[in-house]
């Protein structure tokens, strides 16, 4: 997130109204009239200023991945989820609700993780293509629904996009895991590569003639990194 400054065009407005109407009242004509009218501009816009300060806004920072597709796609994508979320604004249902905010958590997580492993772009195309906008376009019908969704045709249509909701939420939820699982597999890795580097440069110690117990090691397979010599 990043901090954006709006300013308001208020103070411009009473600036120049406070002239306009010294114009019409007293006439401007004389160099004291010029003097006074600025003046009373000036007292304008800083009682506009007082009454109608700038508003500071956390808006998302653009995304940095360093792949311009993967860029794209994310603030695509950050659109469908502010969708996403405008039409949960017109839904009542308060479980439905509950799940639409969950899915977009989940979503921008995901994002995150995309941006942070822009390599991942294969994998979440589906996510990006199909999931987030398909998932819109049935929150778009349910929104609409909301004022009858009670009986008949309605009550079946909102109850079967409650399902597809549900499952959304389900497979975003796998897919994160799935992105997290990918990150510590890849952390291991640099792990070990540092360990065997370590290793051949002659900087990491021996281990103790006794070795440690293959329960300790299994819980914790860097723990030789830490290791001291005697």
């Amino acid at each position: 997130m990043e901090k954006k400054i709006i300013k308001s065009g208020m103070p411009f407005v009473m600036a120049g109204g406070a002239v306009f109407a010294f114009a019409l009242i007293f006439g401007i004509g004389s160099g004291l009239s010029y003097v006074l009218a600025a003046a009373l501009g000036a007292a304008g816009f800083v009682a506009g200023r007082a009454m109608f300060p700038d508003q500071v806004i956390e808006v998302e920072a653009a995304p940095k991945s360093g792949n311009a597709e993967v860029d794209a796609l994310i603030t695509e994508a950050r659109g469908q989820i502010e969708d996403i979320h405008a039409a949960n604004e017109a839904i009542a249902d308060p479980k439905l609700s509950a799940q639409i905010e969950d899915i977009e958590k989940t979503g921008r997580e995901i994002l995150m993780r995309l941006e942070e492993q822009p390599d991942m772009l294969g994998s979440l195309r589906t996510f990006l293509r199909y999931y987030l906008p398909t998932t819109k376009k049935l929150l778009d019908v349910r929104a609409g629904l909301e004022g009858d969704v009670t009986s008949g045709r309605n009550l079946q249509i909102a109850g079967r996009i409650h399902e597809a909701v549900s499952q959304v939420q389900d497979a975003l939820h796998k897919q994160l895991e799935a992105l997290n699982n990918y990150r510590f597999i890849n952390l291991e890795s640099e792990m070990d590569v540092l360990t065997d580097m370590l290793k051949g440069d002659g900087l990491m110690a021996q281990p103790e003639a006794e070795a440690a117990p293959a329960e300790s090691k299994e819980e914790d397979p860097f723990a030789s990194l830490f290791e001291r010599k005697a």
